[in-house]
């Protein structure tokens, strides 16, 4: 798939998705996936009630960190 197929279906996506999530496309085990990453999981379970398990030719993933960000501060404070 070529770059400019990719950036076009990412931005179709944002369109039709939502822009508060990111895409992607990558080579899955089913084939060409768009995986959709959401920022938590209440968000990830909007993104999926959203998109359809096949869109555009290409499987679609929903998932969300659960790892903290490097903005969140890790609970430890300093020693001043």
């Amino acid at each position: 798939m070529s770059r400019i197929t990719e950036d076009s279906l990412k931005l179709k996506a944002a369109i039709e998705f939502g822009s508060e999530y990111t895409y992607e496309i990558k080579n899955g085990g089913h084939g060409p996936t768009l995986v959709i990453e959401a920022s938590s999981k209440a968000s990830a379970s909007i993104a999926r009630k959203k998109a359809p398990s096949k869109w555009e030719d290409l499987y679609v993933l929903v998932v969300y960190s659960t790892a903290p960000s490097e903005e969140e501060p890790s609970g430890l404070s300093s020693i001043v």
